[in-house]
């Protein structure tokens, strides 16, 4: 049976509330009959244990981020060791839309800097630092991650945090 698949950009906080783990299903599900269906942005619920461990597959799950004055908003993130950013590639829900904050090379481009300002009603001082969490329950071990800014790596060895 041909599971629920969602495009990357399609996934909102409601599908993470009810769905808290996503595996990418075009990596982990080359011989189902549906295959072809999928690319590298197609998701489909996780239907293994949990707590899961990430493994070698790339997953989508469910994050809280918690702004600088405490508020918090809902968020998700692909599990990854250490705080590398671009592994993890954390985002979060607002108003429906989702905004990310590792751009890769190119980096965040300043409107969309400008419209998660305005989205939240905050200047960076009231966001920055955020903190990106993931229970145990879902991840073994948890997941802690600091996100300062918005991230790029113009050369792909430094990383430039922006605001």
């Amino acid at each position: 049976m041909k599971p629920e698949l969602r495009q990357f950009g399609s996934l909102t906080a409601e599908d993470l509330e009810r769905v808290p783990v996503w595996l990418a299903c075009h990596i982990a599900d080359y011989d189902e009959a549906w295959y072809d269906e999928t690319d590298e942005e197609t998701f489909r619920p996780y239907s293994g244990s949990l707590p899961m461990s990430p493994g070698d597959e790339m997953y989508l799950v469910k994050a809280t981020a918690t702004l600088a004055g405490g508020s918090t908003l809902p968020g998700c993130l692909t599990p990854a060791t250490g705080n590398d950013l671009g592994l993890a590639q954390p985002q979060v829900f607002i108003g429906g839309r989702m905004f990310a904050f590792w751009g890769g090379g190119a980096g965040i481009p300043q409107q969309e800097r400008d419209e998660f300002y305005a989205a939240l009603g905050k200047d960076p001082g009231a966001v920055f630092p955020l903190e990106f969490t993931v229970a145990a329950a879902l991840v073994q071990g948890g997941v802690s991650l600091q996100v300062d800014g918005f991230y790029r790596s113009p050369d792909f060895k430094a990383i430039v945090v922006e605001q």
